[in-house]
């Protein structure tokens, strides 16, 4: 028997799909099953099996300027489509109303003549982001909502702002960062030089592929995504972020290094006109400190397990010696746990 969660939200015709596939695999007809599963998925659900018969998920939908998807895999890609503007400026935010509106208000104080669009990803808020954000977009043609109805990780949640940009560069900024004048320009003049595929204004630096330092370096071989521009066009060639990363660590290193993969250069610009602010955090419990080491190994293995033998991506000359004892501890203790 098909267990129904949310059975009031779940078309009829879906759950007699799913009670159809059910009797299906108890006949062993597995092939025709898995036919019905795809058109279940391809509806906007996750299929998981258990001993009573199969759990229905309903997946985040995703709303567009008002428009809505069922799933983020239904949000058309733009990615094709002829630049509309130069800059694309993806924020992504959740909860955090008041940081979203000092950082879209410095966008549009210090942008200048430089033209832009801001496409602010609400990932699932309940404070009222999404009514301020609607609000602003009906003021601001420029400014674009685009909200999950429930939380997913951050690298969807980014893509689905990367699907929509339009922009001849792409510009990802963290939602604490305030402009305190222009950085649109500098980015774009270190853009414009074709041999650079990214650039920000905080960059790292290896020699192994496994330890990073932040560097003072111009060129570097990755930046973080506090703020990180991009060429649009050169998606086409990395695709878009690994949603594997549901958190934030190593993602960053990851699409840098997919970056690079191309033959594109990453390079630093120092001394942009932005500060960054601290995010507002309690005291982590020893179970959330617990948590936030097992993601940060879990990543470190997947970022690992596609770059970690890349030596031809390391920039020629890295020698930086004075590395901390303790990641080589972190890496020798994850051997035990993988990811």
């Amino acid at each position: 028997m098909t267990i129904r969660p949310y059975r009031h939200s779940i078309p009829s015709e879906i759950l007699a799909l799913s009670h159809e596939r059910d009797l299906l695999r108890r006949r062993g007809q597995y092939d025709k099953a898995d036919l019905l599963k795809q058109q279940i998925e391809a509806a906007g659900y996750v299929v998981r099996d258990n001993p009573h018969g199969a759990h229905l998920v309903i997946l985040p939908g995703v709303l567009v300027d008002g428009k809505q998807y069922r799933t983020a895999q239904y949000v058309p890609s733009l990615l094709d489509e002829t630049d509309r503007c130069t800059f694309s400026i993806n924020i992504l935010a959740q909860n955090n109303i008041e940081q979203a509106r000092r950082c879209v208000e410095s966008i549009l104080s210090h942008a200048g003549d430089i033209s832009f669009e801001i496409i602010l990803v609400d990932n699932a808020s309940l404070d009222g982001l999404d009514i301020w954000g609607e609000s602003l977009h009906h003021k601001d043609a420029r400014v674009h909502l685009l909200r999950t109805t429930r939380k997913v990780g951050v690298a969807e949640a980014r893509n689905i702002g990367l699907k929509q940009s339009q922009g001849q560069y792409i510009l990802l900024l963290d939602i604490n960062a305030e402009l305190t004048s222009d950085i649109l320009h500098p980015l774009a003049e270190a853009l414009a030089d074709t041999s650079v595929g990214l650039t920000g204004p905080h960059g790292f630096r290896t020699d192994d592929l496994r330890h990073f330092e932040e560097s003072e370096e111009i060129e570097v071989e990755a930046v973080d995504t506090t703020c990180m521009a991009f060429r649009r066009s050169l998606l086409r060639e990395t695709g878009l972020l690994d949603e594997g990363y549901r958190y934030p660590q190593f993602m960053h290193i990851d699409f840098s290094f997919a970056i690079r993969d191309t033959g594109a250069r990453v390079i630093r610009i120092p001394d942009l006109p932005l500060i960054l602010h601290a995010e507002d955090e309690r005291s982590a419990t020893p179970q959330e400190e617990a948590q936030q080491n097992r993601v940060t190994k879990r990543n470190f293995y997947r970022y690992l397990e596609k770059w970690g033998d890349r030596d031809d991506l390391l920039l020629e000359g890295d020698e930086d010696e004075d590395f901390e004892d303790d990641d080589e501890d972190f890496e020798d203790e994850d051997e035990e746990t993988g990811k």
